[in-house]
């Protein structure tokens, strides 16, 4: 972070133009907060802890989870993306209104932390990891009543790291599933086409003590912009994609019915809801929808998660470090830097929503940002500021413990998971 650097460029170019940088004056957009963050900010500072913390909705959730549960359909999986969702009280919630035990997990701290929290959950690797880590995974599974024999599938994206994979469960005396992960457009990995598998369903044939073949994933997050349904070109293409990996398997002599055939995300589930060739479709941060999500499939789901952070300071007048003379043009020509605020904390991969209109930052700070906004905006020290993460997974494991609500109470907090263990 560049702690000191002003980002006032555009602001400077304006002035500079004289007249004509009027053209381009920006109105005045702020406002108090609404009823909604309103009625939040009151709950904080009945009951809150003081400082920046992390926010879900509940009852939002519960509505997003319904949509996402209806979008998937009866017929095909719900699988839950873990990294999106870090915490054990927050998935036992989404797992129990969806009615689904099957996860999707990125990062290996976490699959031992489910291993042990959800012994009952099936759960396939969301991208292929290093052999260090799966080892890990097995070194630190202990007593344990998770079976991961049969309930943990392993992502595979080339033949080197099924051989890799292979002489583990030969050395731990285990049985490994396996997943392939295919390329259907993203060109980020995976097998690159349908050949590629039967060299591969060959070799795993050949050792059925150690290894077992159970599906396959294909992600696709480049259909997100597009708006598209099932007659699209280019979802089109996606599907024949795997319909090809399948014909494969079948050929090899698999029934397409018992693998795990993994696709999809929050941007795109919505595509696919009658589209018979995916039987388990992933989601996280859709339940809570950051916003990186505000995407055409994601239309109807609702805002679920927010940073409030207390404000620290209150100025009437803009400040800023070197020339004073910045600091009294500047509001002449942006009226939404007119009063100045530093919150606790910032900095951080998210957008303020409330109240409206603040202008773009002066400068950065992870310690006391500053927020500029117009004398519309009427809000004291310790009143609360509102921002909605840009996404989840990493964000919300920035804060602590998360704080649910429902209407004006705060919930118990739901603890986050380790980085590392």
């Amino acid at each position: 972070m560049k702690r000191r650097s002003l980002l006032v460029g555009g602001a400077g170019i304006a002035l500079a133009a004289g007249g004509a940088g009027v053209l381009w004056r920006p109105d005045d957009m702020g406002a108090p907060h609404n009823d909604y963050f309103s009625n939040l900010n009151s709950l904080l500072k009945r009951d809150g802890p003081g400082r920046p913390v992390m926010l879900i909705d509940t009852e939002r959730m519960n509505t997003n989870i319904d949509l996402i549960v209806n979008s998937v359909g009866r017929e095909k999986i719900y699988r839950v993306v873990v990294k999106s969702l870090p915490s054990v009280p927050l998935l036992e919630q989404v797992m129990r209104r969806a009615r689904t035990t099957s996860l999707m997990v990125f990062h290996q701290p976490f699959l031992n932390a489910i291993a042990e929290a959800f012994p009952e959950s099936d759960t396939l690797l969301g991208k292929p990891m290093p052999l260090a880590a799966a080892a890990t995974f097995y070194k630190k599974l202990g007593n344990t009543k998770y079976d991961a024999a049969n309930q943990v599938q392993w992502l595979i994206d080339t033949p080197k790291r099924l051989q890799q994979y292979q002489a583990l469960a030969r050395q731990l005396g285990i049985k490994m599933r396996i997943n392939f992960e295919i390329d259907v457009g993203l060109h980020r990995g995976g097998l690159p086409e349908p050949d590629a598998l039967a060299p591969l369903l060959s070799s795993i044939g050949k050792d059925p003590e150690h290894l077992q073949f159970t599906g396959l994933m294909g992600y696709e997050p480049h259909l997100t912009g597009l708006q598209a349904s099932l007659a699209h070109p280019a979802v089109r293409q996606v599907l024949d994609i795997f319909k090809g990996f399948i014909d494969q398997a079948k050929t090899a002599g698999f029934d397409a019915e018992k693998l795990t055939l993994n696709g999809a995300g929050s941007h795109t589930l919505g595509i696919y809801h009658r589209d018979k060739t995916m039987n388990d479709l992933s989601a996280g941060s859709g339940v809570v929808k950051p916003t990186d999500f505000d995407t055409y499939h994601l239309n109807e789901n609702l805002p679920a998660l927010f940073i409030a952070t207390p404000i620290l300071k209150r100025y009437d007048e803009l400040k800023i470090p070197g020339d004073p003379a910045l600091a009294k043009l500047l509001p002449l020509w942006n009226p939404n830097m007119r009063r100045l605020y530093y919150i606790y904390g910032g900095y951080w991969k998210a957008r303020v929503v409330s109240p409206p209109g603040v202008a773009d930052p002066i400068y950065q700070s992870t310690n006391q940002s500053p927020i500029t906004t117009s004398t519309a905006v009427d809000l004291e020290v310790d009143d609360y500021m509102f921002l909605r993460p840009t996404q989840s997974e990493h964000v919300m494991l920035q804060f602590g413990d998360l704080y649910p609500f429902k209407g004006d109470q705060l919930l118990d907090t739901w603890p986050i998971f380790h980085q590392t263990g």
